[in-house]
């Protein structure tokens, strides 16, 4: 179980993943609120009424992107943590910096194990 049992916004557009990633999530005692992309993910944040710790994002995605929603949610909520996931290579999409330097990335394919540990330190940060 997490020392800190969080509500976590996870947005994946992959239809096998997602709920695997709820899954591991869950079964850490998070609460997850599970959107396959940012548009079904701004949504889930207007109707939600109570605390969120922490937005876990792929990057790439149909409509708006990972940046995108959370520049969005993070003018309404800044002080939200953020962890982005993604199929493509860190190196690639931090080219730029343009995700800010405390963007913290999980390369897929990942085992549960880290995914859950970079959780753990994220919200611990």
């Amino acid at each position: 179980m997490a020392a800190h049992p969080a509500t976590i916004l996870l947005v994946e557009n992959g239809e096998i993943l997602r709920p695997l990633l709820v899954e591991i999530l869950q079964r850490e005692g998070h609460e997850v609120l599970a959107a396959k992309d940012g548009g079904e993910a701004l949504s889930i944040w207007d109707q939600h009424q109570g605390q969120l710790d922490l937005i876990v994002t792929d990057v790439v995605m149909p409509g708006m992107s990972g940046k995108e929603l959370v520049e969005r949610l993070r003018s309404l909520r800044p002080e939200v943590k953020v962890i982005y996931i993604s199929g493509y290579e860190s190196s690639l999409l931090c080219t730029d910096n343009k995700f800010g330097p405390e963007a913290v990335f999980l390369q897929k394919p990942f085992r549960p194990a880290e995914l859950i540990q970079l959780v753990r330190e994220v919200l611990a940060s």
